[in-house]
């Protein structure tokens, strides 16, 4: 009698196992079908990488505009990527844009969609790439580049090559930056540097102050003698042809202003004045570029203006050829031991190429410029933009100190660099200021240096507006192992522990069952 209610009783503790077993697995199907259905997400980071922060979603449930937010690449090929889990961050905050109101999101194709990406930049000056985000309001619109989105921090190994010790995602600072921009009308500021002898904007650069408002720049001197800082606004600094060096004290307010992500453009017009620039070169060299005290020349009289050898014909220098070609597109301007991720460049020249063909590019008298071989090299992004033929040579012009460089032709008349570490920091080299004042745009022969001129200023100054939304790290739980039998003990609690409890559960139920 005993033993058929103890067989009562097992039946009766097994049934109840086997409905809870079935009831838990009902419900756990129930819940993701309810998740995929509902599209419901938990972001359970602890930096809340995949969640728009309340200084975007405050601004965004208040607008009284519509947005239209471009992105030239479509979502579902970045989701179905090899990088789609490093891409995860930008992804969501692409579909969390798109969930407001007043924002639209427009994935697109730029390849196959050439009209819409023409529209948004009639005037080629954005230098739009794959990737690349266009905000746009009414008739304002503003670019977020794609290779801004993380911001990484390097260590340095004792032969100067660079690894990614941390990667930290900025793009929502900048694209709801971009929409305050476009939505306010808020426009960025060129500043033109003056006390060091440059020449004046309403007297030299009137017809380029006017290109500057026409792309919707604002054009103003600045004294940094008599400034506490960089002013806030500044979206850009212009040096054009400054006759003699800028103090210690100016320079030190210009790296703080590069450290928070600035931009700076040097204009180094040939001088025959015997003063060093030592506090630019200094900054140059942070850039790991250099400048050499010369003028370049033209031997073939087919290739310079008659009469006058040092306004030459150059070249825009093409970096899909170079890419084609298997270069690094770097010789003549970097040491030949050097190596340059061309995936990591920003291609400022190859839609000019091919846009102005019909225009034969000249510059005047100009300066060449070199890369310094400086200890952060590796963690830059550097690149020319415009080289002369082989024909040219160089002249020692101004100066206490020789040419730094052993020259050999083709020059670099123009170059930039962009440095990550320093919140994406850019300095773009001219070997000429004329080229873009009244006189020589009126002539015409400078065109296309003006063009590529404007499509830097464009590349540095776009989305700058500061929302205040930190730039967050993307975080992994790991375990740092630090020996084989620390690695065979894991394994052993990871693995055979689960396997042993299951065997206890199986003999404890057999036990039970046989009771």
């Amino acid at each position: 009698m005993s033993t058929v209610k103890k067989s009562k009783k097992n039946l009766k503790f097994t049934s109840i196992a086997w409905m809870l077993g079935i009831m838990l697995t009902v419900a756990v199907i129930l819940i993701n079908v309810a998740v995929s259905f509902f599209d419901i997400k938990l972001d359970m980071t602890p930096n809340k990488l995949y969640t728009l922060n309340e200084n975007s979603t405050e601004y965004l449930n208040n607008l009284d505009k519509e947005v239209e937010i471009y992105l030239l690449m479509e979502l579902d090929e970045i989701k179905n990527s090899q990088d789609a889990d490093e891409m995860m961050a930008f992804t969501t905050m692409m579909e969390e844009y798109d969930s407001f109101e007043k924002v639209t999101l427009i994935d697109i194709d730029p390849d196959t969609n050439p009209d819409i990406v023409n529209k948004l930049n009639p005037d080629g000056y954005l230098n739009i790439s794959s990737g690349d985000i266009i905000v746009k309001c009414g008739e304002n619109v503003r670019k977020v580049p794609a290779s801004e989105m993380y911001m990484y921090n390097y260590s340095y190994d004792d032969d100067g090559n660079a690894t990614a010790e941390s990667a930290y995602f900025q793009g929502e600072n900048l694209v709801s930056g971009a929409i305050k921009s476009v939505v306010e009308n808020i426009t960025p500021s060129v500043y033109f540097l003056t006390g060091h002898g440059e020449k004046a904007v309403d007297e030299y650069y009137t017809n380029f102050k006017k290109n500057l408002k026409n792309v919707n720049y604002a054009v103003k001197e600045l004294n940094l003698s008599s400034e506490s800082a960089v002013p806030e606004d500044a979206a850009i600094i212009i040096a054009a042809a400054p006759q003699t060096d800028i103090t210690t004290d100016e320079k030190e307010k210009l790296d703080v202003y590069l450290d928070n992500g600035g931009n700076l453009s040097l204009l180094m017009s040939p001088n025959q004045s015997n003063e060093d620039y030592e506090n630019l070169i200094e900054i140059m060299h942070e850039f790991c570029l250099g400048m050499d005290y010369n003028k370049i020349t033209e031997t073939d009289e087919s290739r310079h203006i008659s009469g006058d050898n040092s306004t030459i014909l150059v070249e825009l220098y093409n970096l899909n050829e170079e890419e084609e070609s298997g270069s690094t597109g770097l010789e003549g301007l970097v040491s030949d031991d050097l190596n340059l991720d061309s995936e990591k460049l920003t291609d400022l020249t190859s839609t000019l190429i091919e846009e102005m063909s019909s225009f034969i590019p000249y510059m005047p008298a100009s300066r060449s410029f070199f890369n310094y071989n400086g200890d952060n090299y590796a963690s830059l992004n550097i690149c020319p933009l415009i080289k002369t033929y082989d024909t040219a040579e160089s002249i020692q012009y101004g100066g206490n100190e020789e040419t730094e460089f052993m020259m050999n032709p083709p020059f670099y008349l123009s170059a930039y660099s962009e440095d990550p570490t320093r919140n994406n920091a850019k300095l773009v080299l001219m070997g000429n200021a004329e080229f873009i004042d009244d006189e020589h745009l009126a002539e015409g022969l400078t065109i296309v240096p003006l063009n590529l001129y404007l499509t830097t200023i464009s590349w540095m100054a776009d989305s700058n507006i500061d929302m205040n939304i930190p730039a967050r790290e993307k975080t992994y739980d790991y375990m740092t192992l630090e020996s084989k039998e620390d690695t065979n003990f894991i394994i052993g609690i990871m693995v055979a522990a689960p396997v042993v409890v299951a065997l206890a559960g199986v003999l404890i139920w057999l036990k039970r069952r046989n009771s």
